[in-house]
This record gives C-alpha cells, sequence and structure tokens, in this order.
C-alpha cells in the first residue's frame, strides 16, 4: 500500500502557511515538506502525479478512502477528526532519465494535526492499515522492519510476485514491491513509500531516504 492521497487543492493556497505543530519550534513550511532531490539522490519530480495539498476534512477523507487498502470510513472519519485534521499533502518522485509506469516511484506525504498526540493517533491508523491485506486478493505478502535512527518510526514492506499473482491474485493485478515509513515530527506526519517492480528497490534504501527526509525536518 502507498499513501497515495490525491487531495484536491493547488499547493499555491497554502504554500506559505506554516501556523500550528507542537513542541517549541514551528513546523517547515508547506513547501518543504515533501522530499528534494537532495534526500533522494537520483529523483525527479513526478510529470504525471503532481504535488498536491488540501485543508479540507470531507476532501481529505475521500481520498484517504480511495488510497487506503481497506478503509472504514467511520473509523477514518473519527480518527482524524480527534486527532485534530488541519491540513495534508502529497507529492511523487521517479528514478530514471525517462518516466515510464514501472518506473521506481518514490512517494512522499504529510497530514498536520493540532498536536503530538494526534500526530501519534494519525500514524497509528496508517500504519494499520498499511498491515492490512488486499480486500481483492491473497497475493499481497506483508511484513514490518524496524526503522533506524528515527524516533517511534514504522515500516511496512509488502511485496506479490508473479508467482504470488499466479497463485492467490486477480487477473491483471500487477507485480510490485514498496517499503512503507511513517513518523512524525511534532504535530505532523510524515511517510515516504519507495515502490516499483519486485527486486527493484529495498529496505535500506527506502531506511536511507527517510532517514535524510526526517533529519531535516527535525533540524537534526
Amino acid at each position: 500500500m502507498r499513501f497515495a492521497i490525491r487531495l484536491l487543492v493547488p499547493l499555491t493556497a497554502v504554500v506559505l502557511v506554516a501556523c500550528g505543530g507542537g513542541g517549541d519550534e514551528p513546523p517547515v513550511p508547506v513547501a518543504q515538506r515533501f522530499l528534494t532531490a537532495a534526500d533522494a539522490p537520483g529523483t525527479k519530480p513526478d510529470p504525471v502525479e503532481k504535488r498536491e495539498t488540501t485543508g479540507d476534512f470531507d476532501e481529505f477523507i475521500v481520498a484517504l478512502s480511495e488510497a487506503a487498502i481497506d478503509p472504514d470510513r467511520e473509523e477514518m472519519t473519527t480518527v482524524f477528526q480527534e486527532a485534530g485534521f488541519e491540513r495534508a499533502g502529497r507529492d511523487a518522485r521517479f528514478f530514471g532519465a525517462t518516466h515510464t509506469p514501472d518506473a521506481r516511484h518514490l512517494f512522499s506525504s504529510f497530514i498536520e494535526l493540532d498536536s503530538e498526540d494526534g500526530a501519534t493517533s494519525a500514524l497509528d491508523w496508517l500504519e494499520a492499515d498499511s498491515m492490512k491485506p488486499c480486500p481483492r486478493s491473497c497475493a499481497t505478502r506483508i511484513s514490518s522492519f524496524d526503522v533506524d535512527g528515527i524516533p517511534d518510526a514504522r515500516g511496512v514492506h509488502r511485496i506479490a510476485t508473479a508467482e504470488d499473482i499466479e497463485a492467490a491474485g486477480f487477473e491483471g493485478e500487477r507485480p510490485s514491491e514498496s517499503y512503507w515509513v511513517g513518523f512524525t515530527v511534532g504535530s505532523i506526519v510524515y511517510t515516504v513509500d519507495l515502490s516499483g517492480p519486485p527486486g527493484s528497490v529495498s529496505e535500506g534504501q527506502a531506511q536511507s531516504v527517510a532517514s535524510a527526509y526526517h533529519d531535516r525536518l527535525a533540524g537534526g
């Protein structure tokens, strides 16, 4: 699963907003909350899946419902209302000289809540959803992994090979592998999702990108 929020409000609506957040330091501005080429060397902005943000709760819930693996709409609404949703955003990058559907992709996202406790609750929900089996397929193998160097970070690995799909998948399902990492900085949840064909991505690469991302956001 990737937390691929298809949000509906252009970044320019909130690009200069940097309010909210927990702790003594204000959060970084919205435009700086996404992965960069410095965080992930060798990547370029995705020309198809453009950067998007929203501060509208209903739009966020609709988008997250479409992207989540097996969402309970009522539960999701309660979790993010109680967590104090403020805004969210998502961006995509890819590896390689030319963008193709099979290129390795790297997604980053943030969800800003009104407290650190709210961010933890949101991260718990995202991790739990990332660990769910796909409703339509039994082909995906799912496991968690430890994320080094990031406090309370969560890691989820998902893979469905051609053999897995032949044995337990559905017609038209494509082989894929992904490494998802989620963490909080103050009252904001951040996620990284590295995906591509099986064998083209690795835990080490996901950990390296997530660490660079976290350190920049946290001022480390």
